[in-house]
């Protein structure tokens, strides 16, 4: 029998509502009721804010992290432990809790420090992001060089996402059209996963340092390397915010090492949508 991946979905995937229908589980509740003790209306605000509301990203990820974590804890119930565990972006976060990394209060803690990091970068650096599809990742990159773009997500063969500032969205998305692509804007309120967020990775770090990282009761493929989490841990973390996640390079990798189904917990199928196509 194949090895079992559970894939924790990332910012973009945030829809009113989610997580309602495990609210009531045992363990999502005691979750839910710590995450309120730390930031008061969250919970009320992912169950019933608007698509507007949880679009911006100082709400988007403690949301996520806590329907990721939640469906998590559901499917667990229903399939048993996954071998190994990946998070797309905000979604590594509630990976390295799952896994037992991070205590469900520091990796609350953890993802409000880093939207607060985030949201306030956005409000310092206007763009967006925008995948460009029907493209090779190499063919994306060439036509990010000169247009003050950055490859951010590698999604599949012909999907890559590249984080955009403001001013240069008009000629990127032109240059895709050119090139025979298809560019498409994602719901998120800034351009992530590039360079320009490097003092927002250290500060970022800086906090992950205060908090108790212990061994994972399985493999955290990480969005920086593609490979298991080792080393220092921290640090790992912290880059990621700063450098591409390498979702397709990791997919593949998790196959190498014999995992044939992928469960992806959040709301949503987007993650394997893009294991299926590859």
């Amino acid at each position: 029998m194949g090895r079992i991946a559970f894939l924790f979905a990332g910012q973009g995937a945030q829809v009113p509502g989610m997580a309602g229908d495990v609210k009531d589980l045992p363990k999502v509740k005691k979750l839910f009721d710590l995450a309120e003790s730390i930031q008061p209306g969250v919970v009320d605000k992912m169950l019933s804010g608007t698509q507007e509301e949880l679009n911006r990203t100082l709400l988007t990820q403690p949301t996520m992290f806590l329907a990721d974590l939640a469906y998590a804890y559901a499917k667990e119930e229903e399939l048993g432990a996954p071998d190994c565990v990946c998070g797309f972006s905000v979604g590594e976060v509630p990976a390295l809790c799952f896994a037992g990394v991070l205590s469900e209060e520091d990796a609350f803690r953890a993802i409000v420090r880093r939207a607060e990091l985030m949201d306030a970068y956005t409000e310092r650096v206007k763009g967006c992001m925008i995948a460009a599809v029907k493209l090779t990742a190499d063919k994306v990159e060439a036509l990010c060089d000169g247009v003050n773009t950055h490859p951010a997500n590698y999604n599949g063969a012909l999907q890559t996402v590249v984080a955009c500032r403001a001013e240069a969205e008009e000629e990127f998305t032109a240059k895709v059209k050119e090139a025979g692509g298809r560019a498409m804007k994602l719901r998120v309120s800034g351009m992530f996963h590039c360079p320009e967020l490097q003092p927002e990775s250290q500060e970022f770090e800086k906090f992950l340092r205060t908090l108790t990282m212990n061994a994972p009761r399985m493999d955290v493929y990480a969005n920086l390397t593609a490979q298991p989490y080792e080393g220092d841990f921290a640090a790992t973390l912290a880059k990621q915010m700063c450098s591409p996640v390498r979702f397709t390079e990791t997919v593949a990798n998790m196959k190498a090492r014999g995992v044939e189904e992928f469960v992806e917990v959040g709301p949503g199928k987007v993650l394997t949508g893009l294991v299926q196509r590859g």
